[in-house]
């Protein structure tokens, strides 16, 4: 008897633990948010990707309605919006910012290893082994 609520239990909380803690998967794309001005920018279809700044996501809230410009190059000192830094010509930057905007106000993930195929949302590809071998912008 006692086994078999400790292993109800246990089923319980590894429930609890999956639901709390969702993993990129390959249904993960509709917990993935959508940038609402796609539809009328280009900039998203860059093939290049940025160097890597951070190997981990920063997590931000932002407000629905309001235009963003996340870095694509990397090298912005305003991680993770651009501050123009590609524009500098000695650096010959190709990559654009991303524009973007939510629909909601809520808390959400945004890229720091500038490899997602969601931009400028985190879809875990920092978690590869190609991303984690190359060498941050930032100090681990």
């Amino acid at each position: 008897m006692v086994l078999n609520i400790t292993a109800s239990w246990l089923s319980r909380r590894i429930c609890l633990f999956r639901s709390a803690n969702k993993t990129f998967s390959s249904n993960a794309s509709s917990l993935i948010p959508k940038n609402t001005k796609e539809p009328f920018i280009s900039a998203h279809k860059q093939i290049q990707n940025g160097v890597v700044y951070d190997k981990k996501p920063m997590q931000l809230t932002l407000v629905a309605g309001k235009q963003y410009s996340w870095c694509l190059c990397g090298r912005s000192h305003n991680q993770p919006f651009c501050d123009g830094t590609h524009r500098m010509q000695e650096l010959k930057i190709t990559q654009k910012p991303i524009r973007f905007s939510v629909e909601e106000t809520k808390t959400y993930w945004l890229c720091n290893c500038k490899q997602t195929r969601s931009r400028p949302f985190c879809d875990g590809t920092h978690k590869t082994t190609a991303v984690q071998e190359q060498t941050s912008i930032i100090r681990q």
